[in-house]
């Protein structure tokens, strides 16, 4: 037996914009790929507030039949950008241009301009 719902109308959960950020950082970020490296703290509470934040979503969708009260959107947000908060301030590690996929890149760079 499945736990959903068989006519789900599911609360919508909106997602606030993240803080601007300076057109340097965005240009940056969309010509490499960057990733971030967590503390164990930081992985530790992206870990529990992913698990509030699932947690407090699933049981007051199906509590209610997929309705959810404006206190509980809210909350919701507030963990997610809780969340977001905690990623942001995550090392960013930058990978260096290595392996098969970077040769690959530089031998066809090198062809194109020959």
């Amino acid at each position: 037996m499945s736990s959903i719902p068989s006519a789900p109308s599911f609360g919508q959960v909106l997602v606030q914009p993240l803080a601007a950020q300076d057109v340097s950082t965005r240009q940056r970020t969309s010509m490499r790929v960057l990733r971030r490296r967590p503390t164990m703290s930081q992985g530790q509470a992206l870990e529990k507030l992913g698990r509030a934040i699932e947690y407090l979503y699933d049981s007051r969708v199906y509590q209610k039949a997929g309705e959810l009260s404006s206190n509980e959107l809210e909350s919701v947000q507030t963990l997610m950008r809780l969340s977001r908060e905690v990623f942001m301030q995550c090392r960013e590690i930058a990978p260096e241009p290595s392996g098969l996929k970077f040769w690959l890149s530089r031998l066809f760079t090198a062809r194109r301009a020959a």
